[in-house]
Parts: C-alpha cells; sequence; structure tokens
C-alpha cells in the first residue's frame, strides 16, 4: 500500500464512513416519517428514505474495498513507537508525549515487521561482556559508564566478540511523516550474541550493583523483552 492509498482509506474510515452512515441513517428516517405522515412533504420522505438507503450501502461497498480491509489490518499494529499522531474525524491529534517516551523503549518487533510503510535493516553493535549469573547477562555498551543487566535472548554463535542483534526500521516514503509517522530512534533489540568459546564468569558486585537494564539508558536500543 503506498502513502496516496493509505491516506484515502484513512481517511474515509475515520470521516467519510461515520458521516455517510450517519447522514444516511438520518435521511432514512427522516424519510420514513415523511412518507407516513400525510402531507405535502409525503412526495419528498420516500425519495428522502431511497437516497438514505444508497448513502449506507455505497459508505458498506467501499468499507469492504481490498484497500479498505487492507488498510484496517495494517492500522491495528501501528503503535506510538511508529506514529505521533492519531487520525481523528476531523484531521490528526498529537500523541501524549508520554505515551510515545514508552513505547519508544518497547521492542514492538512483531508490529512493526507488519507495517508496509517501513523498510527493515540488520543492526549490530559490539558489547563488552561483564559476566553473567542466575539467566541475565552483563556487559557495556558504547561509552556508556553504567553496565547494563540483559535478560533477553542470547545466542550462541561462532564469532570473536559479543555482540547486540536487532534491526532498524525506516520509512521507505518521507510523506508518511506529514500524518505522523517517524523512523523510531532506538534499533529493535532480538538477541545478545556470544561467542562459543565465550569464558563465562560472575559479575563482580561492583557491576550488580550498578547494572541498569538496556532501555532506562542512552544504548539506541529497545527492551529486550518482546
Amino acid at each position: 500500500m503506498n502513502y496516496d492509498t493509505w491516506v484515502f482509506a484513512e481517511r474515509f474510515v475515520n470521516t467519510w464512513l461515520p458521516a455517510g452512515l450517519v447522514g444516511g441513517l438520518l435521511l432514512f428516517t427522516g424519510g420514513l416519517l415523511a412518507y407516513f405522515h400525510k402531507g405535502r412533504a409525503r412526495p419528498w420522505g420516500i425519495g428522502a428514505a431511497i437516497l438514505g438507503l444508497l448513502t449506507v450501502g455505497v459508505s458498506f461497498i467501499f468499507l469492504y474495498q481490498p484497500s479498505t480491509q487492507a488498510y484496517m489490518k495494517d492500522f491495528g499494529h501501528v503503535t506510538p513507537r511508529a506514529r505521533v499522531e492519531d487520525p481523528t474525524f476531523f484531521g490528526y491529534q498529537a500523541t501524549s508525549g508520554a505515551l510515545t517516551g514508552i513505547y519508544a523503549m518497547v521492542r514492538n518487533d512483531d508490529d512493526m515487521r507488519q507495517l508496509p510503510m517501513y523498510s527493515r535493516h540488520a543492526v549490530t553493535q559490539k558489547v563488552r561482556y561483564a559476566g553473567d549469573a542466575d539467566g541475565s547477562y552483563y556487559f557495556y555498551i558504547g561509552d556508556i559508564y553504567s553496565p547494563i543487566n540483559y535478560i533477553g535472548p542470547v545466542e550462541k554463535r561462532n564469532v570473536a566478540a559479543p555482540y547486540l542483534r536487532g534491526y532498524r526500521y525506516t520509512l521507505k516514503d518521507d510523506q508518511y511523516k506529514t500524518i505522523g509517522f517517524i523512523n523510531p530512534v532506538n534499533a529493535t533489540t532480538m538477541a545478545l550474541v556470544i561467542p562459543n568459546s565465550l569464558k563465562h564468569r560472575p559479575p563482580t558486585n561492583d557491576v550488580l550493583q550498578n547494572a541498569k537494564r538496556l532501555a532506562k539508558l542512552d544504548t539506541g536500543w529497545t527492551t529486550e523483552e518482546k
């Protein structure tokens, strides 16, 4: 689905469809009342009732068009991680800043990968192993002073050094930015990759006392949990 099709379907679902259904039902009801009321309005009543039925019928025809159905399916995967404006009857409304801030740190790969306006690129970043214990791996990343307490998926591979593996999502068409879509700031965390030859060791007390979760620091990565 391209940008123009998305905008058309979105405006139909949020504006034209409710207006058509409400307007059609009002015309139909008013037409019936006029028809059964003896007077000059009676001839117009049947016309208004038919017009109301046609309006409702056309609305449902457009509702079940493939492009509209595809939009509604894809829209179910849109979260504040991908979009910071919500469609309304009259246009668009900004999403709560607190909500977008929370979603910026959420992995949410199951939804992101379903959105047709994004391309997905594999990314990695080396980390410095600082021990592991009780299902948690500890490491340092970038120039961040605090160690990371990681409890997500771990993959053992024939590699020289441990690293984080994930994806970065970018919009295929920047026109989507005009209706609130964004390029997510943080990379989606998929797994910690460790060497098969890694010599495991317990973390030091200093690491245990100062370790923080991946999403609590400005690491450029989301949470590791789904």
